[in-house]
């Protein structure tokens, strides 16, 4: 008969409410000795002192490559002290690296000294980290003021929240969750963070997917309210998220653009079946704008997603619902531009507004409505469509019902150049003209 090896079971240990037997759990995980730590049930674990002396860490950090999880029972672990550390670090360099699984956990008031980052937790590079019905609340950090994920690493968060983080210092990003790895977002909600740049999610390399879940009332102070996205090889996939009421306001060094979503000056962007609706910019520059959207020069793709009911508030702001100053942007099934307010004077663009800063834009709008868009105050244009230079594809579209002041400013599209790729369109009911006063023609388009 042939030898069989049985399976041996991963050896489990009960903590009691005391954070001194936590510490101790945890330095036998790493040690490979009872690798599954079931906490107290509702028990808070208070963290008043770094682990040891001189870290910046309040719990040992994981490194135990094959795997440490720590099931919570609806405990809490808080930074309870006046020292500043983060409460989780999950491998300590790209050659000593962690994995570890948190469920059923609330992580607390996690502050790193250090410019690394990672409030809560900590991930570095080449390790592994996955949630399942976590919170993080209450981080600061300089990157990540909930979470870090560094280059190399490999993340997933199930049914868990990230709310209430923010960042501070030089750099200010990703104040929910810093993403630099391959990360995946499952049913998750990035509430009230704030930073400078991404107050919800700062994604700066690599690949982060969205499932379901939603990005919702954070804050940036520059750019991206909910996301900021910047590398040219970033890849960022959306599926059936909410990405609402987020906004960009006062107080940051530069520009304010991106009040959903800011991509930089590259890489690829999908929303599919999701919404980008509400976000607000508070215009400080001519230019500033994006309510919903803000890209440099990214490929953006919108499938069977609303783009609606974003704001620009102050003089000069550019493309209640989308500002695009580079790359692509394809609009398709139903991705629908519709019910933004550019609300000053000067204001270009209540649906999408496209120039030629990186790259010349191109805009394909396939099946899908610039409607009910608006810009407000003297010298406003363009409500539905503002193209200071770009070029545009409409199949299948529909341009109508967006309200501009008086004439000379077209209600409906504004260009400087020629839109003739124009194919079973419908141009109408805009007010007070659909494109009468645009320097240049668009085809098929009368009044």
């Amino acid at each position: 008969m042939a030898a069989t090896t049985a399976v041996v079971p991963a050896h489990a240990v009960t903590v009691p409410c005391d954070t001194a037997a936590l510490i101790t759990a945890i330095n036998n995980a790493n040690a490979n000795v009872d690798t599954v730590i079931d906490l107290e049930p509702y028990c808070l674990y208070e963290v008043t002192a770094p682990y040891m002396a001189g870290a910046d860490d309040g719990l040992p950090p994981l490194t135990n490559a094959n795997g440490v999880t720590i099931n919570g029972h609806n405990a809490t672990i808080k930074r309870v002290s006046s020292s500043s550390f983060r409460l989780f670090e999950v491998g300590t360099s790209a050659v000593v690296t962690g994995n570890l699984t948190l469920n059923d956990l609330t992580v607390m008031n996690g502050q790193p000294s250090g410019a690394v980052g990672g409030g809560a937790v900590l991930v570095n590079n080449n390790s592994t980290f996955a949630g399942t019905n976590v919170a993080f609340q209450g981080g600061t950090a300089n990157i990540g003021g909930g979470i870090r994920f560094r280059v190399g690493t490999t993340g997933t968060l199930t049914d868990s929240r990230i709310s209430d983080n923010r960042t501070t210092g030089g750099a200010s990003i990703g104040a929910g969750l810093y993403s630099e790895g391959q990360v995946t977002l499952v049913n998750t909600h990035i509430t009230s963070n704030r930073a400078r740049l991404g107050g919800g999610i700062g994604h700066a390399a690599g690949t982060l997917t969205i499932s379901g879940g939603s990005v919702k009332h954070n804050t940036a102070f520059d750019n991206g309210g909910g996301i900021h996205t910047d590398n040219s090889s970033n890849t960022l996939n959306v599926t059936g998220t909410a990405v609402t009421d987020n906004r960009v306001t006062t107080g940051g060094l530069g520009s304010g653009s991106g009040g959903g979503v800011y991509i930089g000056f590259g890489g690829t962007q999908t929303f599919t079946n999701s919404t980008i609706e509400g976000n607000t910019v508070t215009v400080r520059a001519s230019d500033d704008g994006g309510g919903g959207i803000h890209s440099l020069g990214g490929a953006l793709t919108l499938d069977n997603t609303k783009v609606k009911g974003n704001k620009l508030i102050g003089e000069a702001g550019h493309g209640a619902g989308i500002n695009a100053q580079g790359g692509t942007v394809n609009l398709m099934n139903a991705s629908d531009v519709t019910g933004n307010l550019a609300a000053g004077r000067y204001s270009l663009g209540g649906g999408i507004y496209t120039q030629a800063l990186v790259n010349t834009p191109a805009v394909t709008v396939n099946n899908s409505a610039i409607d009910r868009n608006k810009v407000s105050g003297t010298g406003s244009r363009g409500a539905g469509i503002y193209n200071a230079s770009g070029t545009y594809d409409l199949s299948g579209a529909s341009v109508q019902f967006n309200v501009a002041p008086d004439a000379p400013a077209p209600g409906g599209i504004w260009t400087s150049t020629a839109i003739t790729s124009v194919a079973a369109t419908t141009i109408a009911n805009n007010t007070p003209t659909n494109c009468l006063y645009s320097p240049a023609a668009v085809t098929s388009c009368v009044g």
